[in-house]
C-alpha cells in the first residue's frame, strides 16, 4: 500500500524547492532608477543592447529633446539627440542639421540629472515609462545606473517595491 504524504510537507517541500533560487549564484542585468534625495527607486531588468530614452523640454528653448542611450553590460552609451530645434541643437554644440545627432559618448555605469522645476520629463524603457517628477521633488537627483544584481536580490525589490512609487510608472 503506497503512503500518501500530507499536503503540508508537500507543500514545504515547494516552499525549499523554490527557496534555492535565492542561493543560485545567477546574476540579471538591471537597470536601476533611484531618487538620490528620497527613498524612490526601482530596478528593472534589462538586456544588454536595449534602448531607453530620456524625453524632456530644454527649458531655455522651450522644445522637446529626446536623448537616446544603449544599455550595455556595464555601461550606459549616449547614442543620439532628438530635436526639431535648430536652437537647441546648437546649445548642445552640434553643428549638423537634422533633428538627430548621433553620438557614442559612454557615461560609464551611470549618470546622474535633476528633476526639472515645471517642464516634463519621462524616462522609457520599452514599454515601461518613468515619469520623474512622480520620484520627488523639482530639484532632486535621480541616477540612473545599470548594474548585475543577484536574482534573488532583484525578485525580492520586486516583491518589497514601496507601492507608493507605483504612480511613477505607467505602461501602456
Amino acid at each position: 500500500m503506497k503512503q500518501r504524504i500530507p499536503p503540508l510537507f508537500a507543500w514545504i517541500g515547494v516552499f525549499i524547492a523554490a527557496g534555492g533560487v535565492f542561493f543560485l549564484p545567477m546574476t540579471v542585468t538591471v537597470l536601476s532608477v533611484k531618487n538620490l534625495d528620497h527613498p524612490d527607486s526601482f530596478y528593472f531588468k534589462v538586456d544588454p543592447s536595449e534602448r531607453v530614452s530620456l524625453c524632456y523640454t530644454n527649458s531655455m528653448y522651450d522644445a522637446p529633446v529626446e536623448e537616446i542611450f544603449e544599455v550595455r553590460k556595464g555601461d550606459i552609451v549616449l547614442e543620439a539627440v532628438r530635436t526639431d530645434s535648430p536652437a537647441v541643437m546648437e546649445y548642445y554644440g552640434f553643428e549638423g542639421s537634422g533633428p538627430v545627432q548621433t553620438m557614442n559618448r559612454s557615461l560609464g555605469p551611470a549618470f546622474s540629472i535633476q528633476t526639472s522645476m515645471g517642464q516634463d520629463q519621462i524616462f522609457r524603457m520599452g514599454e515601461r515609462t518613468i515619469d520623474l517628477h512622480a520620484m520627488g521633488n523639482p530639484g532632486d537627483r535621480v541616477q540612473i545606473r545599470v548594474e548585475d544584481v543577484s536574482l534573488a536580490s532583484f525578485l525580492l525589490s520586486r516583491m518589497f517595491r514601496n507601492q507608493d512609487t507605483d504612480a511613477a510608472i505607467k505602461i501602456p
